[in-house]
């Protein structure tokens, strides 16, 4: 599964939300971030997505004998691609700080709207959504963020919450 471990990205933006949880209203937040990775992470996706997009590349195929380095792209005129999946039950920090106390930690958060930007080089840039209900002391400084780098970890769900979520057959 897709995870982010003290990742620098882009927080393209920050769309504040009421959401209806049938008589209440809860605040939400959606977070559009953005994160140049090697192409190693299409792996997290699907095991044969690197290999489908990307090639050895021809100058210099013999110099580096490992066969999961794919540099070049197959098809450079495709363009990004958009990946349907979405994941539920995520952490989401946006570490803020020297110490981590004023890290902003978002539980139970819904990532989608996946859009791989595959560069010549293995180099990807991926783009997302992340579906959050910060605090809201938090959502002010989460808007001062808009469109800077900051620093990132997007936790997956541990075995136990998914089986919670979705029985044991998961």
């Amino acid at each position: 599964m897709f995870s982010l471990a003290h990742q620098k990205a882009k927080l393209a933006s920050v769309n504040p939300r009421a959401e209806i949880h049938g008589q209440d209203r809860k605040m939400a937040v959606d977070l559009k971030f953005e994160v140049k990775v090697s192409n190693d992470v299409l792996s997290e996706f699907d095991p044969s997505l690197k290999s489908a997009l990307y090639k050895k590349g021809e100058t210099q195929g013999d110099l580096i004998d490992e066969p999961g380095h794919l540099p070049a792209l197959k098809f450079p005129e495709m363009g990004a691609i958009k990946w349907g999946k979405d994941f539920a039950g995520y952490n989401t920090i946006i570490h803020y700080g020297v110490s981590g106390a004023q890290d902003i930690t978002m539980l139970e958060c819904q990532v989608d709207n996946f859009r791989f930007d595959c560069q010549d080089g293995g180099t990807v840039t991926v783009s997302f959504r992340v579906i959050a209900h910060p605090e809201p002391t938090e959502l002010g400084r989460l808007c001062e963020m808009i469109q800077q780098e900051v620093e990132m970890s997007l936790i997956e769900p541990q075995v136990e919450t998914v089986q919670q979520l979705f029985g044991e057959a998961a």
